[in-house]
């Protein structure tokens, strides 16, 4: 069974891009329950795991999300906010980024499951391989730093993007074409043999070398849905999403 002692803080502060104030939180958040079970009966001072990291960072890592999606696919002008993604893009975006396969992934990548705390049945079983308990790792590994950070969001982005590649599914140039695609394959069906989607502009706004569009989807002579931009293919991208509901 490995110990506390022969856990490398350094090396797994290196790879999650943060750096623990409390080298504790780090520690518990890499011990499982099976670890604190053995130990626990020979030691003074009881051993806690990381369940309760792990329920932490499970909101804290959605909330990372949200705010990285802000960041980097929303901007401000006088209306609020406005972006080519959709409700249902960012609904997307969100539940791939923190699917349970992809975190496993990530964990297995950085090769931080080899550093779990876990008594000796969990060592024979292999049990640190399995996707659920390197999920586990992640969303404890972000609720330590949420902690450790005094809850500074901020901390945590930096090292989820350490840790999680979340460009991967903020390509807008991706997203805006499979909105379309999506659209024209579902009007395309042999069920439906509906009039492929066109896009018209339906209003325009602002100065020359500003200007907002607000462009509509038709499929057929029917007004499907709307969307606005600062060009036509980021508005033709969110009049097909709305269009898509």
């Amino acid at each position: 069974m490995k110990k506390e002692n022969e856990l490398n803080v350094r090396e797994i502060e290196k790879k999650i891009g943060y750096t623990f104030k409390d080298k504790s939180l780090l520690i518990q958040a890499f011990t499982r329950t099976s670890y604190c079970n053995e130990i626990n009966p020979t030691v003074k001072v009881k051993y806690h795991s990381n369940e309760v990291l792990e329920f932490f960072g499970d909101g804290v890592l959605s909330l990372s999300i949200i705010s990285f999606l802000l960041k980097e696919c929303t901007e401000r002008y006088e209306h609020g906010i406005r972006t080519e993604l959709g409700e249902g893009d960012f609904s997307n975006i969100k539940s791939k980024l923190s699917d349970k396969q992809n975190l496993s992934k990530s964990m297995k990548a950085l090769g931080l499951e080899k550093h779990l705390l876990m008594g000796e049945g969990d060592y024979k079983l292999g049990i640190q391989n399995e996707p659920s308990v390197m999920e586990d790792l992640f969303e404890s590994i972000v609720g330590a730093i949420f902690i450790d950070s005094d809850m500074n969001i901020g901390a945590v982005i930096g090292a989820v993007s350490s840790m999680l590649d979340m460009t991967v599914y903020t390509d807008r140039q991706k997203i805006s074409q499979s909105a379309k695609n999506a659209l024209q394959e579902w009007c395309a069906d042999k069920k439906r043999r509906l009039p492929a989607p066109r896009y018209e502009t339906l209003s325009e706004d602002g100065p020359d070398h500003k200007k907002t569009y607000v462009r509509g989807c038709y499929i057929g002579d029917k007004l499907m849905g709307r969307g606005i931009g600062k060009n036509f293919k980021i508005a033709d991208s969110e009049a097909a999403s709305d269009a898509l509901k």
